[in-house]
């Protein structure tokens, strides 16, 4: 069966990469927005691209109301779900390769979405087909569902999970192997100023989402400030006035460590020019100090558990409205702490800093069994095919698993060295600028996706026989 696998996976890769290629083209950054497309038209076409390829390999579709689509191999018993995301991040800057053209470097993908989430949505359909393409007996029905929303607050998985049968076990193709079997919560939080800035800031704006260490930034006043300043405040004119850029390094919010982010950097640079008023430097000096740290400590909020590790908290943008500075936070909070203490404490603390909490937004953690037959067998898998002994985990990450019951991520993220591609420092991983797939390791994670589902197939179907005879 392993050697008929990958043959058809040798005779198809090309093809997979073509796929892969065609979704990469639409700039499918969710937008919540009225009307037919409730995530803007970018994310319609790549749906409905998505979609009409599954279909022309021969699988049932269905577009539920432009939010998700499903594509479905019905064998009748129980179902196994797979679930992807075809909406992505923005762009962002700096992008040495055309964001939303799929440039093929070596055994490279480079292109918005062929690691979050393009590339594996297009190998779990491969899965699929590959086992009806065989002919793989299969006791239960397999059912892809892709999201359009996931990078947005996740609001598609929850109207799939309100209007549709969910899959009796569901595999999020959306990090990394063996098994992910809890995630942090996740707080979303928009802080203001108490206090407007004088009419001498005129902008102060950085980052694009707040899940995104920001890479770039930026202060503006009024009127050109006197020197002689440091290298580090170089002003530049802007209209009346000037402007002052911070850079940075950008990483998934998840994830920062490696990142620099660049609003304290901006903030410390006209800190140290001693341009501003008392009050404008005291906005501006909370923001450095919210910024120049990701564990939360600035706010009350730095805590850990024996499971998930530390909180980590990134002020991903911040910008002024009605010269009132608004930042906004994207804190990742251990899965055994409970968020109203957090919520608690965060509010104190912004209070001595002179910001006041607008909004937040909590996603529970979520938390599988990892001594769940469906787990064991998942990491079974993985590690016959990589001779490996990997054991599950928990992360910061968020996936739809956090939305939907009886759900694990799985893969399809393998270690890689993308030291051949020459990217700069802060390129190649998701969120980032010239996001990168490793073909050999998207088909060795198609061949993981493969095996896994045919072993899932006899876990259930071992389970519904049990359940049977219990009931007799």
């Amino acid at each position: 069966m392993e050697r008929r696998i990958d043959e058809w996976i040798s005779a198809h890769q090309e093809e997979l990469v073509a796929d892969i290629s065609r979704l990469v083209t639409y700039p499918s950054v969710s937008r919540r927005q009225e009307g037919p497309y409730p995530y803007g038209e970018g994310c319609a076409q790549a749906l409905s691209a998505m979609l009409e390829m599954a279909g022309r390999y021969g699988f049932k579709t269905q577009n539920v109301e432009e939010r998700c689509g499903v594509v479905l191999w019905e064998n009748g018993g129980k179902t196994i779900g797979l679930w992807g995301h075809l909406d992505v991040v923005p762009e962002g800057n700096k992008w040495s390769y055309p964001p939303y053209q799929c440039t093929r470097i070596g055994d490279f993908l480079i292109g918005r979405g062929v690691q979050d989430n393009k590339g594996p949505c297009v190998a779990a359909l491969y899965a699929m087909r590959c086992l009806r393409d065989l002919g793989v007996p299969m006791q239960n029905s397999l059912c892809q569902i892709v999201g359009c929303a996931e990078e947005t607050g996740m609001d598609d998985a929850q109207y799939y999970v309100e209007h549709e049968n969910v899959p009796d076990f569901n595999i999020i193709t959306d990090c990394g192997f063996p098994v992910c079997y809890g995630e942090k919560g996740i707080l979303e939080v928009r802080l203001k100023s108490k206090k407007p800035f004088s009419e001498a800031v005129a902008r102060l704006h950085g980052g694009l989402v707040s899940n995104m260490v920001p890479d770039a930034a930026e202060i503006q006043l009024s009127r050109m400030p006197a020197g002689p300043f440091s290298e580090t405040a170089v002003w530049e004119p802007a209209g009346q006035g000037a402007r002052l850029c911070g850079k940075g390094v950008s990483a998934h919010a998840a994830f920062p460590e490696g990142g620099v982010n660049a609003i304290e950097a901006v903030c410390s640079a006209v800190l140290d020019t001693g341009v501003l008023s008392d009050s404008d430097w005291d906005i501006v000096d909370s923001i450095r100090k919210i910024c120049a740290v990701s564990d939360g400590s600035c706010l009350g909020i730095d805590c850990r558990d024996e499971v998930s590790g530390a909180l980590t908290c990134v002020a991903g943008k911040v910008r002024t409205e009605q010269r009132h500075a608004v930042l906004d936070l994207n804190i990742r909070y251990p899965i055994f702490v409970p968020a109203e203490g957090l919520i608690n404490a965060l509010t104190d603390a912004a209070g001595q800093l002179g910001f006041q909490v607008m909004s937040c937004h909590d996603s529970k953690p979520n938390y599988f069994d990892k001594e769940s037959p469906y787990v064991k067998s998942l990491v079974n898998t993985y590690n016959r095919v990589t001779g490996e002994q990997a054991e599950p985990f928990v992360m910061g990450g968020g996936t739809y698993a956090r939305k939907i019951p009886n759900a694990v991520a799985y893969g399809p993220g393998l270690p890689v060295d993308g030291s051949s591609l020459k990217l700069p420092e802060g390129h190649g991983n998701c969120h980032c600028p010239d996001e990168a797939q490793s073909i050999p390791n998207l088909l060795k994670a198609l061949k993981i996706y493969i095996l896994a589902l045919i072993d899932l197939d006899k876990v259930m179907g071992k389970e519904a026989s049990e359940e049977g005879s219990r009931n007799r």
